[in-house]
């Protein structure tokens, strides 16, 4: 199933975050998912299978903080 809110969400990305999206939005779908993910998203059945090939290899990266270091309230 893919909903409005999906849609929305995939159109802010860029083009390889979006392929990693169609890749995994196939993968969720099952049989068929590359079909339906094209059509839902209008991309092309090759590039939802580029993105569930590029989303089985992508390396795994260390959790790193998103915020500075510091912040918050000062303890005295």
């Amino acid at each position: 199933m893919i909903t409005e809110d999906e849609i929305r969400y995939y159109k802010q990305l860029d083009e390889r975050q979006q392929r990693l999206f169609l890749g995994m939005k196939a993968k969720q779908l099952g049989r068929s998912g590359v079909r339906l993910a094209s059509e839902a998203f209008g991309a092309d059945p090759k590039t939802v299978r580029k993105g569930k090939e590029e989303l089985s290899s992508l390396p795994e990266v260390p959790l790193r903080r998103v915020r500075k270091a510091g912040g918050g309230a000062k303890k005295n």
